[in-house]
């Protein structure tokens, strides 16, 4: 029996992550569930996705530290799937300018976001090189060209993170896979609780301010993922995909 292949999803709990899976699940891949805070949610994004007729299970899987990732991978790795599309997606912020935060505070955004990605894709590297169409997506921030000084931690975060993906983009074809970035504007999702996602004004000032006026929908970014690992010619590489109705040029 030929492998089912395979999507893993980092911090897929919900938001972003949740909606990358769903769309991925739909369209045939098998997706582990990631997710080391909110084991509940996770459970429940692989139920809904299980309920529509597509494959999905939870994985335990903490991205900052290695022993949880290089474990989190050998359960792949020793499975029936084949791991073909990894999306690095875990994120977590803290409103804090570099006078208010701490170091802790710092360590534990760019642990989530770069060291995350680095980890999880050092260990997916074998795996998906044995893909027929390896694919590694990295859900950055449309923002990272004008980041906020209150959110510091978070976009030197996302800006290493694209810096780490167009590096990988000229090192990785040699194994047959592709690197991109799929950076979205505001969406309205769990991951901005801090910054105020309750507020309809200031999100009634996001669409004002956009020239599609609306933000972006987690759907959104996660059929900007789709095109990507899709991608017919197979020749999509090194790209910073903007999921932000065009809101980096105002």
């Amino acid at each position: 029996m030929t492998p089912t292949a395979a999507a893993l999803v980092t911090g897929s709990s919900k938001g972003l992550g949740a909606a990358i899976s769903r769309v991925l699940a739909e369209r045939g891949y098998y997706v582990y569930i990631t997710d080391h805070h909110d084991h509940t949610a996770a459970e429940r994004t692989a139920a809904d996705i299980r309920s529509v007729g597509g494959q999905a299970e939870v994985l335990p899987l903490d991205v900052t530290d290695e022993r949880s990732v290089r474990d989190g991978f050998a359960v792949i790795g020793s499975s029936d799937h084949r791991l073909a599309v990894l999306v690095n997606n875990a994120a977590t912020e803290v409103a804090r300018t570099i006078e208010e935060g701490t170091f802790a505070e710092w360590r534990s955004v760019i642990a989530t976001k770069l060291d995350g990605s680095w980890l999880c894709t050092k260990y997916a590297l074998s795996m998906l090189a044995e893909s027929g169409n390896p694919n590694v997506v990295f859900v950055t921030s449309g923002d990272s060209e004008r980041p906020d000084p209150e959110y510091l931690a978070y976009y030197a975060a996302t800006a290493g993170v694209i810096a780490m993906a167009k590096a990988l983009a000229r090192s990785l074809p040699r194994y047959g896979i592709r690197v991109n970035v799929v950076a979205p504007g505001p969406v309205r999702t769990p991951l901005w609780a801090s910054m105020r996602s309750n507020d309809d004004e200031l999100w009634r000032e996001f669409s004002e301010k956009n020239p599609l006026g609306r933000v972006a929908t987690p759907e959104d970014v996660a059929e900007a993922v789709w095109v990507l690992v899709n991608d017919p010619t197979r020749y999509l590489n090194g790209n910073v995909m903007y999921v932000n109705g065009g809101s980096h040029l105002v």
